[in-house]
């Protein structure tokens, strides 16, 4: 399992058409295999076989207060490809792109006219992220 949190300014985060990278506070991604518990009666330990992966991305992100569009793009159920590069679009610097569908959303009332959004992203791809270079 890895876990890899992105904070610097150059992060990009884009969602279909989208782009959350220059609102973005926070993002992580997780990737993770299930496992399928293979052990017998007479084992001291317990042995594993591969099952199917799984990833996920959660983003904090702010939108200016009734910034419905942003909000409407990132409706749960909402399917899209999902792209990421966490030293921005430089050309060589790493890019990862998958299919997602948007789990869930959350946004606090506003404050100086800001919503904070907490955004959940589920991988929804069969062959998972793919790991490339803009």
């Amino acid at each position: 399992m890895s876990d890899a949190g992105v904070t610097g300014k150059s992060f990009y985060l884009k969602f279909g058409s989208t782009t959350l990278s220059t609102n973005y506070r926070s993002a992580s991604s997780n990737e993770a295999m299930s496992l399928i518990d293979q052990s017998a009666g007479s084992d001291d330990y317990n042995t594993y076989l591969e099952s199917l992966s799984n990833g996920t991305m959660s983003v904090t992100a702010k939108l200016a207060a009734g910034d419905t569009t942003t909000w409407a793009a990132v409706k749960p159920g909402t399917e899209g490809t999902l792209e990421w590069g966490e030293e921005g679009t430089v050309a060589g610097k790493p890019k990862h792109t998958v299919l997602a569908i948007v789990e869930s959303r959350a946004k606090s009332a506003s404050y100086n006219d800001l919503w904070v959004v907490d955004l959940a992203f589920r991988f929804n791809d069969p062959a998972g992220p793919t790991d490339g270079t803009y």
